[in-house]
């Protein structure tokens, strides 16, 4: 069986595809995944929460309540990007004698997905705005998880940077966003199988999550900023409403 093609970094805004179920297995834990012959959901990681939808089969001879899987969740797992299904075991005994072969239509949540493509290139934007800001290079954060709500920039220190100075990073990245920078995405396989660049402007950041092509995607930016023990914490969600450009 070969592994899965990902199409997610090369047509981010690719909101539905036909696609071959390679396999349905269920993981250590006994929960039910399917592995598909290319996809457009996006794996949990760096951050970024693993793309929902749904997997319409086709022919696969199960009753109507069937045709229409749940994917709840997206994760990879060595070599494997498995899409993980809402199905009980009655239902997963009748498909995995069926699936395996057959042709499917794989669509994604798409509100949840371009939600967090503008949430990740806005937590980059956020933090190149304080280093304009404060007029010097600071630590990168060391985690950035995103939620359906938000998302975080988790940085190891205090002190670097106050509420004022997030308070005109922030206005000076919406300023930004609404000028409609062009945000890009590539490979760079001379660091490795898998390694990308987010760029925008004159900023490069290692990251293989998927972004909106332009600024003005992201919408108008709020933040706030919590401090505890040697911990900041600078938490960031986007408007509504963002005008799709891709």
């Amino acid at each position: 069986m070969s592994d899965t093609l990902p199409l997610f970094h090369e047509k981010p805004y690719l909101k539905q595809l036909e696609c071959r179920v390679d396999l349905l297995e269920r993981d250590d834990a006994g929960l039910p995944f399917a592995l598909l012959g290319e996809t457009v959901f996006y794996p949990q990681g760096g951050g970024q929460l693993g793309d929902r939808g749904l997997l319409n089969i086709q022919g696969s001879g199960t009753s109507d309540a069937l045709q229409a899987l749940e994917i709840v969740a997206t994760r990879k797992r060595d070599d494997q990007i498995r899409h993980y299904l809402s199905v009980d075991d009655e239902a997963f005994a009748q498909l995995k004698e069926r699936l395996i072969g057959q042709q499917a239509t794989a669509t994604l949540d798409w509100p949840l997905r371009y939600h967090q493509m503008r949430l990740h290139s806005a937590m980059h934007l956020m933090h190149c705005m304080l280093e304009e800001t404060v007029g010097r290079a600071i630590a990168h954060p060391v985690r950035s998880p995103l939620s359906d709500v938000g998302g975080e920039n988790q940085y190891e220190f205090i002190g670097e940077f106050d509420e004022e100075s997030l308070r005109r990073a922030t206005a000076a990245l919406n300023t930004f966003c609404s000028a409609g920078h062009e945000i890009r995405t590539e490979a760079d396989t001379s660091k490795g199988q898998g390694f990308r660049w987010w760029q925008c402007a004159n900023w490069s950041i290692p990251c293989g999550g998927v972004h909106v092509r332009n600024t003005r995607e992201i919408g108008v930016v709020t933040s706030s900023m919590k401090i505890k023990k040697n911990t900041t914490r600078v938490m960031v969600t986007v408007s509504a409403g963002a005008e799709e450009l891709g």
